[in-house]
């Protein structure tokens, strides 16, 4: 089926993934404009890549509104804002330490900048099967130990744990080391006292927002935010960044959508939207703690991110059994549990349906708990920029061990690595592992 026949199709499911906008447009009704404002840079009209006019003004209120030094939109997704960061702060060879459920364009960025990794792991809650927050003392002990340039992180997770960013932030700087974070699902955080502080107003050097993950813009749409006391750094290098990785043909539409977007969230119709959000997140999940189910919580947790299980079931079968019976799809699952985003765009509605729905799983007294084990320590053998391009061949799998992998083993989403190029394949992997395996020679 063509594209363009398969979006003409109704849409016969009620979705709780990215973008949470639920395919209405929450600020903005015109879709004509799409086409009717569909240029590229003519005459009298702003540039992206070196803005001095609309653009300019947009950017630099988005800045105020943000408490930033400086607020980049970006068209191509908080993907391009991830190298951009990256390429602004890392030089070949410079070392860099990664917490390792960041999401893969960390990784690409690393082959693009030249960096060398060392990974750094999270913490784990073994009960919900999930990465949860960077442990301060232990990113304190690790900086004892080696000097590293940037140091990258996320927060929140996809599961809505948010660590703490001012903790971590002021040991960072204690050791020269600048901090990025992944706040893609964090975008409605400065717009309400209910959230999580951003991580920009905690002390992060740069910061980077999916808009349409949780505020109801447009996919491809994103923020680059650099924190106003960044040091020994100025904002045309962050420009001249972003421009190695923007398209030189960038949608006006989307930077409209961006500007929109955040014009919305700063009025007081966008806080009195959040604020009935969260007031129904909170009714929805006390009504079904009574039937059985419960939510991951934590000291620092985003309440949008409702990640839920229910004893007598798998969170595989979980989403099974919505989406076949009620055709409710979920961002994703693992063996505990499923989560279902919320954002600018989710209806009282939508959330009853999934009320409904939850009240009526089946579920059986004698299912045994499965249990999630997570990857070993990374063994990084060769570099990542040293990977790309780099002869392979297929071997068995079951002569693989300890073989350097050449591909990636990456559930998406989230997007986190189980394996990367340039890593040792340890027995932990081998059920991942297609039959033919491609290491590097």
């Amino acid at each position: 089926m063509s594209i363009i026949k398969l979006l003409s199709k109704k849409l016969e499911r009620t979705i709780f993934t990215t973008p949470t906008h639920n395919q209405k447009a929450v600020f903005s009704q015109n879709y004509d404009c799409f086409y009717k404002n569909d240029f590229s840079e003519i005459e009298g009209y702003d540039n992206l890549s070196d803005p001095k006019n609309s653009i300019l003004m947009a950017q630099g209120k988005a800045a105020d509104i943000l408490n930033t030094k400086n607020t980049y939109f970006i068209t191509q997704g908080t993907t391009t804002a991830i190298h951009a960061a990256m390429k602004a702060l890392i030089n070949p060879a410079d070392k860099v330490l990664v917490a390792r459920n960041c999401h893969k364009s960390v990784f690409s960025g690393l082959i693009l900048t030249a960096g060398y990794v060392d990974w750094f792991m999270p913490e784990t809650n073994k009960e919900w099967g999930i990465y949860t927050k960077i442990d301060p003392k232990k990113l304190e002990s690790t900086l004892q130990l080696n000097s590293y340039k940037v140091f990258i992180m996320t927060s929140p997770t996809y599961e809505g744990v948010n660590s703490d960013i001012k903790k971590i932030s002021e040991i960072c700087k204690r050791y020269n080391t600048y901090l990025i974070v992944d706040e893609a699902h964090g975008a409605l955080y400065n717009f309400s006292d209910i959230l999580p502080q951003t991580a920009i107003n905690q002390g992060a050097d740069v910061s980077v927002n999916s808009l349409h993950k949780t505020a109801g813009a447009l996919n491809q749409t994103a923020l680059l935010n650099i924190n106003k006391d960044i040091r020994n750094i100025d904002s045309l290098t962050f420009q001249k960044a972003i421009n190695l990785f923007q398209t030189t043909s960038p949608s006006y539409p989307l930077l409209a959508n961006i500007e929109a977007c955040l014009n919305y969230l700063n009025s007081k119709n966008g806080y009195d939207e959040i604020q009935n959000l969260l007031l129904e997140i909170d009714k929805f999940k006390n009504e079904l703690r009574r039937f059985g189910v419960e939510f991951f919580e934590d000291d620092f947790h985003d309440p949008t991110k409702l990640f839920l299980k229910k004893d007598g079931i798998s969170g595989f079968d979980l989403s099974d059994f919505m989406f076949d019976d009620y055709k409710i799809e979920d961002e994703l699952n693992n063996a505990i549990g499923c989560l279902y985003l919320c954002g600018i765009g989710t209806t009282k509605q939508k959330l009853e349906k999934l009320k409904n729905a939850l009240k009526k799983v089946q579920t059986n007294p004698s299912f045994e708990p499965l249990s999630v084990d997570f990857q070993p320590f990374p063994l990084v053998k060769i570099q990542p920029v040293d990977t790309f391009n780099r002869n392979y061949i297929f071997i068995n799998k079951q002569d693989s061990l300890l073989k350097i992998s050449n591909k990636m083993i990456l559930p998406y989403p989230p997007g986190i690595g189980l394996l990367y190029p340039g890593e040792a394949i340890q027995k932990w992997h081998l059920d991942y592992l297609n039959n033919d395996v491609e290491v590097i020679v």
